[in-house]
């Protein structure tokens, strides 16, 4: 689309609403290849997620006080096990609904003896 200034000269400016050329599309992934987001970036913000702190006011001191933000961390934990694959899917649990499981507890002791009380 070209651009006419006041003093009459016309500049051509790309505009958005133009189509590219076929040979060049752009995609979503390219796209964020090309700002430098990849697997790695993701996993370096998911991971300094898994451990976020904030801010909370504590009365008895006057000020803030660093805090533990359990909302964020268990939301990168889960999108951590998405990725990782944790969660059944829709189609493991329709096949697995009438399968028998077995669980060995032959790890456990029958027998259980009480540990001594550390503040005697």
């Amino acid at each position: 689309m070209a651009m006419i200034w006041s003093d009459r000269r016309n500049r051509s400016a790309h505009n958005s609403q133009e189509p590219r050329d076929a040979k060049e599309e752009i995609t979503y992934d390219s796209a964020l290849r090309e700002e430098g987001i990849d697997e790695v970036f993701v996993a370096k913000k998911l991971k300094a997620l898994l451990r976020a702190q904030g801010r909370r006011w504590n009365p008895k001191k006057g000020s803030l006080e660093k805090c533990e933000d359990y909302v964020t961390q268990l939301a990168a934990f889960r999108e951590v096990a998405k990725i990782l694959g944790i969660y059944a899917s829709k189609e493991s649990d329709s096949e697995n609904e009438n399968k028998t499981f077995k669980i060995d507890i032959s790890a456990i002791p029958f027998k259980r003896e009480r540990v001594a009380d550390i503040s005697e």
